[in-house]
């Protein structure tokens, strides 16, 4: 689902190559320049990216740093607070979201940091209350025309949707975790050849859950490392297409080991793709990349898992009002339940931002996804529906009202329960 406040668009600038001229600068030869067209692919904005100079915050300027504090006010109805099938349970909550951003406005390299903090306060159900956090910052070192290396860390404590597949629905609060990522890449640029590689690290940390009706359902199985490689050639035949093919390989090392848990979830994996980027005139761009995908599981129990991958991104622009946005990816994922290690998800998506006015956005979106449980007898399935409006008074104020519902039907002997939500939030963003 999408969030209101990612919605607001405030301050969304687009993705642009640019030159800068004056003294000192570097020559851009008849090659380099015929290279920066072939790897061209911004010819046209969405709705979401698009620039409003009129509405965006302005920030704090502090010599070569922008500033960017925001703070989110909302209020959320939800008509089945944890997601059962039967007697369900509705709430009002009320989200306070302040957040700061700062970036820089040098001509090469960049750097930027985040700090944001969310409140959700349930009016009735106190013990659902929640506060969340993240933090981080990313940059990039430009080495040359061409060649870059950028690097990124951040730190989240969060909390576990009562909609997920583990224990989070037969919890009597809502079950915390912790993750800290670290990540670093770098790309160059041949002509027609580009090359890029990297490697990220997330370890996830999460606090074990109180049963609704006493007990303790530990979740330190799910504590993990997981490391992962990527490498990436791109080749572009023309300057509306490239081809490219991309290897990754991941290793997933868990805090626990037998005997303190059934069977060793330590797994190996790769997924090998190949596809196409391209940019058709500016009416549609996007990628989408197809391959065979395989996890390996130290435990016998578990086994392997493996089956075709997809990643798709597609953005069509009808009209320069309008954007449609569809995604499809499928792979290996790790599961919250203890009795299996992991599952087969295919997630599809479908989203309109339509621009009714300058300063009046609205933006539909149908989600699914499903999930193949391996090693247990459980399949599930979601459907869901969103729409969205956003008006922006000024640079510093902007409100949004939204609907959005969730239907999770599931089969098999380890199904848990079916569910359906509704939600209905409005709210307001301040800027500076």
């Amino acid at each position: 689902m999408f969030g209101i406040k990612d919605k607001l668009l405030s301050g969304v600038g687009t993705l642009a190559f640019t030159a800068v001229a004056g003294s000192g600068a570097a020559v851009i030869t008849s090659a380099e320049a015929s290279a920066q067209w072939l790897w061209d692919r911004d010819r046209n904005v969405s709705v979401s990216q698009r620039p409003r100079p009129e509405y965006d915050a302005l920030g704090l300027r502090a010599g070569a740093f922008i500033w960017k504090p925001e703070l989110y006010l909302g209020v959320q109805l939800d008509d089945n607070i944890f997601a059962t099938a039967t007697n369900e349970e509705s709430d009002t909550i009320f989200v306070v979201n302040p957040s700061i951003t700062v970036d820089t406005t040098w001509s090469n390299h960049a750097f930027s940091a985040f700090a944001d903090v969310t409140r959700n306060e349930y009016s009735d159900f106190g013990s659902e209350s929640t506060t969340d956090y993240s933090l981080g910052a990313s940059g990039r070192l430009d080495i040359a025309r061409g060649s870059s290396i950028n690097a990124s860390a951040a730190h989240n404590r969060g909390t576990e949707p009562r909609t997920s597949a583990g224990a989070a629905g037969f919890a009597a609060e809502p079950i915390r975790f912790d993750t800290t990522s670290f990540a670093i890449g770098a790309e160059h640029t041949f002509n027609r050849l580009r090359l890029r590689g990297g490697y990220d690290f997330v370890k996830a940390d999460y606090d074990s859950a109180l049963l609704i009706g006493g007990g303790v359902a530990s979740q330190d199985f799910r504590d993990q490392d997981t490391h992962r490689f990527t490498l990436r050639g791109d080749f572009a035949i023309s300057p509306d297409t490239a081809v490219f093919a991309r290897y990754r390989f991941n290793q997933r090392d868990f805090d626990l080991a037998p005997p303190a848990v059934a069977n060793n979830r330590d797994s190996d994996g790769y997924t090998l793709d190949v596809g196409v980027e391209f940019d058709l005139g500016g009416v549609a761009r996007g990628e989408i990349g197809a391959g065979y995908t395989k996890q390996e599981y130290d435990s016998p129990v578990f086994g392997t898992i493996d089956g075709v991958s997809v990643d798709g991104l597609l953005e069509w622009f009808p009209t320069q009002l309008t954007t449609l946005t569809f995604t499809a990816r499928r792979g290996i994922e790790d599961s919250g339940i203890a009795a299996s290690a992991g599952y087969i998800g295919t997630a599809l998506s479908a989203q309109a931002d339509h621009e009714l006015m300058r300063n009046v956005i609205i933006t539909g979106r149908l989600d699914y996804a499903n999930d193949d449980y391996q090693g247990i007898d459980r399949e599930d399935e979601r459907w869901g529906a969103s729409v969205q409006a956003t008006y922006l008074l000024n640079r510093n104020v902007g409100f949004s009202a939204s609907y959005s519902r969730l239907d999770q039907s599931s089969s098999g002997i380890a199904a848990p329960r079916d569910f359906t939500t509704n939600r209905f939030m409005v709210g307001v963003l301040l800027q500076y």
